[in-house]
């Protein structure tokens, strides 16, 4: 089973990091943590802040808002779709009074 950390660790760890009170080294030895993982995380905080860590499906928030616009351009295109097969539909219609 893969191990979790709440947000709040991640961050606490971090910050101490990044405020040299600790070193990847030691955090990795002290929790069993891959190095790898630590400097994802130590990574995550600097480019979002108070903001990283998101977690559980929740996306960062520079890609939260791309998200949003892909789904709304999407369901724009299925309703013009429909538009236009209705115009069709429409227009063979009155086509043959």
């Amino acid at each position: 089973m893969r191990k979790t950390y709440d947000r709040d660790f991640k961050l606490k760890v971090s910050r101490d990091i990044l405020d040299k009170k600790v070193t990847i080294k030691s955090i990795s030895e002290e929790y069993n943590i891959s190095r790898p993982t630590i400097s994802r995380w130590v990574s995550e905080y600097r480019r979002y802040g108070n903001k990283a860590f998101a977690g559980q499906g929740k996306r960062l928030p520079d890609k939260a808002d791309f998200y949003i616009l892909e789904q709304e351009n999407k369901r724009l295109n299925e309703e013009n779709e429909i538009l236009k097969k209705f115009d069709t539909f429409v227009k063979q219609k009155n086509s043959s009074f």
